[in-house]
């Protein structure tokens, strides 16, 4: 029996007894009779990413490291942020600089994700330091996580990976979905999630929406989430275009900067507590605005070619009013200013491709001949305004509720920053299956320039990128398979003769093998060399960069899911991974490790059903995360290793879910990483305590 049928025969014989059915044979032309739904684990796992390859493939046939997390599963885990996403899974560090109520920053095999390698839909978002892209989650329907460098698919990038957000698109099926949602840090959320489709299935529309309020790690600080994403799906007999406009508005009031934690060489530990508010009320405060429309063309214009095409249109308005301090030992006095920022990003983007297909039997083969092209304009103004400096004794004012007097209202203009910059790329494509052979070749040309109106400055690079991997299936349970790729990342540091670096880039070899005996079972190991070269570093007291060399990342990964029955699902991962300073223009560096990456990491989950009646269901959720020992930039402070805690229950029954999600269940105090600001040791807050109640209702 096909897997599929054997769930929808699972699931009606399940709700047939759970509800208790009787059907009367009266008149069954005139009576029908609507099984109760029954939610049960699904016996598939989802097995099809478009990450690795640009349209969608079995990972089975993909030779690199894919991890896809559905909305089953973050519905499951209680995920709703890009961070959350990552947590289980193999060769990521999570939040090394603190957890972020707006943009994700995590690490793949040692090495940062940069904004540049976040896609949605396939396509680059922002680029610019300042405008990085803040996705909902609730508006994504599947994040896939590709480890390694991926140049020659995305263009300029980071040598770590990856991560693809696959968004809720119209479905050939009316179905909907109302959320309701409560937390302990005030937070308060609502969601609705509607897909129709006319008669004859040739047009559909879905709408998905959401708000949220919480409260932020600082004192007099929360957040505001809007974001709303109507769109649509119309098909003619040869033409699919789906066009997926988005809505999204955050409203901080107060501090959104990182939580951060003082450490005892701090001049004001024990002195200032970590949450206390710095800054001036009614003026700090934090708005971004994201809109934007995308569309996906299909078009067959004979059998075996296709035409796709994405296009995609992005604008980023940032509005911010930030107070930062610094500790001044020689005057003891925390010295404050306000920094004040408003930003203006624009993005176009478009991907089109000729897509050949060959079928044969026991040979299929993929072709796709593209070219991308992406331009992004960036309008920054700046300024900054002068605060009363604090002293200590200040301080143990105010912290002791003292009134905190006003503050003085002096600007100092800045430097208005204007510049743009322009990506494009040729690239070719080719994988072939025969028998249990597969081949997976690319190659790409890519041309960068950027363009800086202050500095009356224009940079042109291009880089030549390509990938190469094989998969042989042994039999139809182990595949293992084999790895190369490369990246770059532009250049826009001179150095001290005034000349362009050239640009970072980065090589990968990776090895492993996939265990697949059955749909509901996926588990891959694999090692990896990542290397990280022409790293550009600002040189200190100076205006010229340089390059310092090489840091090389080795390890080994093992992640696996399973669906053990209709009452137990398993998933978890074991990372050991040894990233080192391996070139350096100073020797004293090499050899060591890049700060806040752990050489061991562990986790584990496990969902089990407790008890079944009545067309519904108990379900119970316990989770383990360890984090090992970790280091900051100089390899002086350790900070040691963490195990955290999560766990969920779950009552179903009909088309209504209750759920409590509790994220470090026991409150577990801990850093997640450490750097030097300012020559001072500080610590970045691991994730506090959460517990959030929802409720979801589908139909």
């Amino acid at each position: 029996m096909k897997p599929h049928k054997q769930i929808l025969l699972t699931v009606l014989i399940l709700a047939v007894l759970g509800g208790g059915i009787t059907v009367f044979a009266e008149s069954a032309a005139e009576k029908t009779y609507v099984l109760p739904e029954f939610h049960i684990y699904a016996k598939r796992l989802s097995d099809t990413a478009t990450a690795g390859s640009k349209i969608p493939a079995e990972l089975k046939h993909t030779p690199a490291s894919i991890t896809i997390v559905n909305t089953d599963e973050m519905e499951r885990l209680g995920v709703y942020n890009l961070t959350d996403s990552l947590e289980y899974n193999a060769g990521i560090t999570v939040a090394p600089r603190g957890y972020d109520s707006l943009y994700n920053f995590s690490s793949i095999r040692g090495f940062d994700v940069s904004h540049n390698n976040i896609v949605v839909d396939g396509m680059k978002a922002f680029g610019t330091t300042d405008n990085l892209f803040s996705p909902e989650l609730y508006g994504v329907e599947q994040v896939e996580i590709l480890r390694g460098p991926a140049s020659t698919l995305y263009g300029s990038g980071s040598v770590s990976g990856t991560i693809n957000l696959r968004t809720k698109h119209p479905e050939k099926k009316p179905f909907g979905e109302a959320q309701l949602q409560l937390g302990n840090k005030n937070e308060k959320m609502t969601a609705v999630d509607v897909n129709a489709v006319n008669e004859n299935q040739t047009f559909y529309g879905r709408i998905t929406a959401m708000w949220k309020n919480q409260d932020l790690f600082y004192d007099h600080s929360n957040q505001k989430r809007l974001y709303i994403a109507p769109s649509f799906t119309k098909e003619w007999e040869r033409t699919k275009l789906t066009v997926l406009p988005f809505y999204q508005e955050d409203k901080i009031r107060g501090n959104a900067y990182l939580p951060r934690t003082r450490l005892a060489e701090d001049p004001l530990h024990n002195i200032l507590p970590d949450r206390f508010f710095i800054g001036v009320k009614g003026w700090d405060a934090y708005t971004l605005r994201q809109k934007g429309v995308s569309y996906e063309l299909k078009h067959e214009i004979q059998s075996g070619v296709t035409f796709h095409q994405k296009g995609s249109y992005r604008k980023s308005d940032i509005r911010s009013r930030q107070t930062s301090g610094v500790y001044n030992p020689a005057m003891e006095t925390l010295n404050r200013w306000g920094a004040m920022i408003d930003s203006e990003a624009t993005s176009y983007g478009l991907d089109q491709y000729i897509h050949l297909h060959k079928e044969k039997p026991y040979f299929s083969s993929d072709t796709l001949l593209g070219i991308d092209w992406r331009y992004e304009k960036t309008s920054d103004q700046q300024a900054m305004r002068m605060l009363s400096p604090w002293t200590k004794s200040d301080i143990k004012n105010y912290v002791a509720s003292s009134a905190v007097p006003s503050d003085p209202d002096m600007i100092i203009p800045m430097d208005n920053l204007h510049y743009w910059s322009r990506e494009k790329g040729l690239y070719i494509m080719h994988t072939q299956t025969n028998r249990r052979l597969t081949l997976s070749t690319g190659i790409r040309k890519g041309y960068y320039e950027q363009y800086s109106e202050r500095d009356q400055e224009q940079f042109k690079q291009s880089a030549w990128t390509g990938q190469a991997g094989i998969v042989y299936e042994i039999n139809d349970k182990w595949a293992p398979y084999l790895h190369w790729n490369n990246s770059f990342s532009p250049s826009m540091a001179l150095d001290k003769d005034n000349r362009l670096l050239s640009p970072t880039t980065g090589q990968e070899w990776e090895a492993g093998i996939r265990y697949n005996p059955k749909s509901s079972i996926q588990i891959t190991a694999s090692v990896f060399d990542l290397r990280r070269q022409n790293i550009h570093v600002p040189v200190w007291g100076e205006s010229y960069y340089t390059s310092i060399g090489e840091i090389t990342s080795q390890g080994f990964e093992l992640e696996g899911r399973a669906v053990i029955n209709d009452y137990l699902r398993i998933l978890g991962s074991y990372t050991y991974m040894d990233p080192r300073v391996t070139q350096h223009t100073n020797p004293a560096r090499i050899g060591k490790r890049p700060a806040g990456v752990a050489n061991h990491s562990f986790n584990i989950r496990a969902d089990a059903v407790l008890s079944r009646f009545d067309n519904g269901e108990l379900t119970w959720g316990i989770g383990l995360r360890h984090i090992g020992k970790r280091m900051d930039e100089d390899n002086e402070i350790t900070l040691g290793g963490v195990t955290l805690y999560d766990t969920s229950l779950s009552f179903t029954r009909g088309n209504h879910s209750w759920t409590l999600h509790v994220r470090n269940l026991f409150d577990k105090k801990y850093m997640s990483g450490i750097e030097s600001v300012w020559g001072i040791p500080t610590g970045f807050a691991g994730q506090e305590r959460t517990w959030l109640l929802s409720y979801i209702y589908k139909w």
